[in-house]
């Protein structure tokens, strides 16, 4: 379907019509959107907002695409897709802070920061996002979360004019930011100097501790549910006795339980039934309800429970 993008987007933009949303998630499920803008540069995420706003058009924001299942239908909205906008490079005067573009995974944070002798980021390999989910969302591992490191985040406001907001660790909490719901343009984290075989030694033993008990290969959002107070979802779902359970292409993982990976031909629609069929068994052996971790986009057969649902999609 085509739709009336105001002419500055489609001339100084990367427009996709009726993209396929499913091979932009880590999960691989869903169908396309009603259009996908690719910005490569600061300049052009700034344009694509004003533009999109003064247009009246709704619009999502996109980075890697982890923590997120997209329903079967798609979605019929404009998507930003900012994967284009990864670079990193020293803040200013200050050697030990980077300033990292909204489509930078959080990857190649770890691996640049290491590169540049800096640490305080290693905690945060092998998680599948960009710093803009990252940030909207606080994401993190066992112990650091992006929110821990970040010192200023600047944002996108409608009319297309950005502002630089200072932050602290005392501003986030477990997978809340005050930034949720906002147009990430960039964010600045604090480091520190080290030694790259020190930096580097600590990257590997937080890899191998998440390989030996996460499954790191598979097609999957990430964990799918947030942890309740005082407890695991991962152990609270294996004791229902969920783990490796299967609706259609989509299975509770095997190697943990809080992750839903796709066995190769899943839907959007098989994970949902999956998702209250976790969500069932647990309340049942536990009476503890299971409060989702990852974002939902578009219409699904039966919406799912929403419970503490995720932020921009990392």
């Amino acid at each position: 379907m085509s739709m009336d993008l105001p002419d500055a987007l489609r001339d100084e933009l990367l427009v996709h019509e009726g993209a396929d949303l499913g091979p932009r998630t880590t999960l691989g499920v869903g169908g396309p959107a009603l259009c996908v803008i690719e910005p490569r540069r600061r300049e052009e995420l700034i344009l694509a907002v004003r533009e999109l706003t003064a247009a009246g058009l709704p619009f999502r924001m996109l980075g890697h695409g982890s923590n997120l299942v997209v329903s079967d239908a798609g979605l019929d909205e404009v998507v930003l897709h900012t994967r284009g906008m990864k670079n990193i490079y020293h803040h200013g005067e200050q050697d030990a802070a980077l300033r990292c573009e909204a489509g930078a995974t959080l990857a190649r944070l770890v691996s640049v920061a290491h590169d540049m002798g800096l640490a305080g980021a290693e905690g945060l390999i092998g998680i599948p996002g960009t710093v803009g989910g990252a940030v909207a969302g606080n994401a993190g591992g066992r112990e650091i979360a992006l929110g821990d490191l970040l010192t200023e985040v600047t944002l996108v406001d409608p009319d297309g004019t950005t502002r630089a907001v200072p932050c602290s660790p005392k501003d986030f909490g477990y997978r809340t930011s005050p930034f949720a719901g906002h147009v990430i343009l960039d964010a600045v984290v604090q480091l520190c100097p080290d030694g790259k075989e020190q930096i580097f030694d600590r990257m590997r033993r937080t890899l191998r501790a998440k390989a030996e008990s996460q499954p790191l290969s598979a097609s999957s959002a990430g964990c799918m549910f947030r942890n309740p107070a005082g407890a695991s979802s991962g152990a609270l779902i294996d004791r229902a006795g969920c783990k490796g359970l299967s609706v259609g292409g989509a299975q509770v993982s095997p190697e943990h339980a809080n992750f839903i990976v796709n066995t190769g031909e899943a839907m959007a629609e098989d994970v949902r039934r999956l998702v209250v069929r976790v969500q069932q068994a647990v309340r049942e052996h536990s009476g503890v309800d299971l409060p989702l971790e990852v974002e939902w986009w578009g219409a699904f057969e039966e919406r799912t429970p929403v419970l503490g649902a995720g932020s921009d999609a990392e």
